[in-house]
């Protein structure tokens, strides 16, 4: 059934994002995983002074996006079939170590199943966002924010021969262009994907200096993807920003106000953090 038009969003953005797009969404946790709150929420920030330090379990999730013109499109990619099943995957080195306690649920190509990716929107380029990027042919379009393959490029060697494993071989990997940029609402600078304003890049920097996050117009209404500009249901709920797992503390809290204000702006708005689904079971859940 055809779309009605919608309205530009430079007329009125909030009546341009609450119109259903064409859209469909799905959510699944590739991985769980336990790290160190004092990494997922800024522990310094008087909001946080109830909460238990220790770790604390999160999921590892891919975003699928389906259009019925421009393909599937995934937002981050979990943990590829090799690691899954006990290997390594991309992982190279003393790296190994780092992810042994990853506990496999699905891997990307799984949870793709039959469907061709048209590409992958990484909110980053950490680790344990680009992960199930081995599972997916090697010129699938792997898109990031500008500035973030510099980023990466500044890295300490232990790493860097990871990322070189699962991003070096990849043929269609590209930064967006800040020229191409335009506001969306309070977010300053964003990019239409797919050119009819479905699918939206929006500038997050903080977290690293290329973070993006996600907006989707879908058919059951706008969805937004935060990346780990707020990892966890709790931060988020909270205003509260990442830890110590952040570049640029100040940057990333005013990404995280950016991003909030739409959600004021659309109450209806469902949003989904960088590292839970539900917030039930993960995460800070349990905390007061």
């Amino acid at each position: 059934m055809p779309q009605p038009a919608a309205p530009s969003p430079q007329d009125d953005w909030v009546r341009f994002l609450r119109t259903p797009g064409p859209l469909q969404h799905s959510a699944h946790t590739s991985a769980t995983w336990a790290v160190p709150l004092k990494g997922l929420v800024d522990l310094t920030d008087p909001a946080a002074a109830g909460l238990r330090q220790g770790d604390v379990p999160i999921v590892l999730p891919v975003h699928v996006l389906t259009h019925s013109d421009g393909g599937t499109w995934l937002v981050d990619s979990g943990i590829d079939t090799d690691l899954a099943e006990g290997g390594h995957g991309g992982v190279r080195g003393l790296v190994r170590g780092f992810t042994g306690s990853i506990e496999p649920v699905a891997p990307l190509a799984e949870i793709v199943g039959e469907r061709t990716v048209a590409g992958v929107l990484l909110t980053h380029s950490h680790l344990d966002h680009v992960l199930g990027l081995p599972d997916l042919a090697l010129d699938v379009p792997v898109v990031m924010g500008p500035g973030e393959l510099d980023a990466r490029a500044g890295q300490n060697m232990l790493l860097g021969r990871t990322m070189a494993s699962i991003l070096g071989r990849r043929t269609a990997v590209r930064t967006l262009d800040l020229t191409d940029a335009a506001p969306l609402g309070p977010v300053p600078k964003a990019w239409d994907i797919l050119g009819d304003g479905s699918l939206w890049a929006l500038a997050s920097p903080g977290h690293t200096p290329g973070s993006i996050a996600v907006l989707a117009r879908t058919t059951e209404g706008p969805v937004l993807f935060t990346g780990d500009t707020c990892h966890t249901v709790w931060g988020w709920e909270h205003g509260v920003a990442p830890g110590t797992y952040t570049a640029d503390a100040d940057l990333n809290e005013r990404s995280l106000h950016a991003l909030k204000s739409l959600q004021q702006a659309i109450p209806e708005l469902r949003v989904f953090v960088g590292h839970e689904l539900d917030g039930v079971g993960t995460g800070v859940d349990d905390m007061p």
